[in-house]
């Protein structure tokens, strides 16, 4: 009969191996503690200069109320949030204020807009790339032959295009220039969001620009009211090719309602970036942060015009930072999830030259004596010390006083005492053996010597 081959057993003594690694360890660490703890204290020096801990409260200037920058900011501090940071949102008119806020030191970070004038502070921006697309809305109520040329379109409506400052007019003036129409114009109103929404609402004017992506909750509500249109940019494209921070795109008829369709029609529309924006200051540990809070973003909403095209790297005006540039290219760092943001951050930056100086480090260390072995060594070699002093002190008495003394004995008893206490790891125990042998050796001399001594005294 056949019997099948059983694999071997681990070994019984597994427990008592991890003791005595522990133990080497513990030895180890005893030894060469006047080494090993101003090393530390060097490191943490080193990383609170070099990479303190990140702070747990940060500011970003958001726009104004129900904007897409103000939607999106609430999930960006509730990610945040999950975290143990306190993301502050800081409300303003819009991006262009953003800008000026960040320029000044007063928020840690903002919400841009592509395309947008860069004040001379830029250079010490960093960016952390584009979140979202935010297309160019003209919400109106004519229903029938609507003008395809926007400049006659616009004659004598009643139409909001923002305060100064905002998204939406930052948007809005270059485009609106191009093609010959004074922003100034009479008929062109610098109202807030908020007013423009009420006063649209109402029917106090006939038209209103906005820029938001379908996040914001100005866009949801606009779109739902009685009879609205939203306006088709039949020159999308020409628009995207003069400006180069916008983007033709196109929204999918019945997006917002499938009974009635709501549009009813495919609308060519005009988009730019929602962008993250940072300075040098911001620690390397927040902006991944904020990195992974936009991947959050975008795997958690509906896109309809670029599904997986963000978080991406689109106006290269402005640098992206270190950190971006390497998620964008990598990825979570590696330990994301499982460590606290920090540490991920902190090892993703470090973690090549970890292994560059282990690559150096290991082999030297192969040529040294193992740790575990090193105190057992030393402790060995300090005995055999004491027993060859002792020897010494033997040979001396016989040449001064002509035999050895009863003393000798006893302190030789005593070092047999102390090398049975000795902590001895494998690998060291025939050394050990071979010490006890040793320290037999000489006793046995010491007591024949002593013995002789006594039959020759009268």
């Amino acid at each position: 009969m056949h019997h099948k081959k059983m694999p071997p057993k681990a070994p019984g003594n597994f427990q008592a191996v991890v003791v005595e690694e522990l133990l080497a360890f513990w030895s180890f660490l005893l030894s060469n503690w006047m080494y090993i703890v101003p090393g530390l204290v060097l490191v943490l020096a080193l990383l609170y200069v070099v990479r303190p801990l990140p702070p747990n409260k940060l500011t970003i200037a958001t726009g104004q109320y129900h904007s897409t920058a103000d939607v999106v900011g609430h999930r960006y501090r509730d990610f945040f949030r999950q975290h143990g940071v306190d993301l502050q949102l800081v409300e303003s008119k819009g991006a262009e204020e953003n800008l000026t806020l960040l320029a000044a030191g007063k928020v840690d970070a903002a919400f841009s807009q592509g395309g947008l004038t860069l004040p001379e502070e830029a250079r010490h921006f960093q960016s952390l790339g584009s979140v979202v697309y935010q297309p160019l809305w003209l919400f109106h109520y004519q229903a029938d032959n609507v003008d395809p040329d926007l400049n006659r379109f616009l004659v004598g409506k009643k139409t909001s295009i923002n305060i100064p400052g905002s998204s939406t007019r930052g948007m809005v003036q270059p485009l609106l220039k191009a093609q010959g129409i004074d922003p100034n114009g009479p008929n062109l109103l610098a109202l807030s969001t908020k007013e423009s929404v009420a006063a649209f609402k109402n029917r106090k004017i006939d038209a209103i620009f906005l820029v938001g992506a379908m996040a914001s909750q100005n866009i949801q509500e606009i779109s739902q009211y009685p009879g609205v249109q939203m306006y088709n940019f039949n020159l999308a494209t020409a628009y995207a090719k003069r400006f180069q921070y916008l983007d033709p795109v196109v929204l999918p008829a019945g997006t917002f309602n499938l009974h009635p369709v709501t549009p009813v029609k495919e609308v060519q529309m005009v988009a730019t970036t929602l962008d993250i924006l940072t300075t040098e200051n911001m620690h390397p540990a927040l902006q991944l942060l904020f990195m992974e809070a936009t991947e959050d973003f975008e795997r958690k909403r509906v896109s309809y015009f670029a599904p997986g095209k963000f978080p991406t790297y689109m106006d290269t005006r402005i640098p992206e930072s270190d950190v971006a540039r390497r998620f964008f290219k990598e990825g979570s760092p590696f330990l994301w999830g499982y460590v606290p943001f920090w540490v991920a951050s902190l090892f993703d930056e470090v973690w090549f030259y970890l292994i560059a100086i282990g690559a150096i480090v290991i082999p030297v260390i192969g040529f040294w004596p193992s740790y575990r072995k090193t105190h057992a060594v030393l402790s060995i070699e300090s005995c055999y010390n004491e027993l060859r002093a002792i020897e010494n002190e033997i040979s001396l008495a016989r040449k001064v006083t002509g035999g050895v003394k009863s003393e000798m004995l006893y302190r030789t008893d005593q070092l047999k005492d102390k090398v049975r206490e000795l902590w001895v790891p494998t690998g060291n125990r025939s050394a050990y053996y071979d010490l006890r042998a040793a320290i037999n050796i000489v006793r046995e001399d010491i007591v024949a010597e002593l013995t002789e001594q006594g039959k020759s005294s009268p």
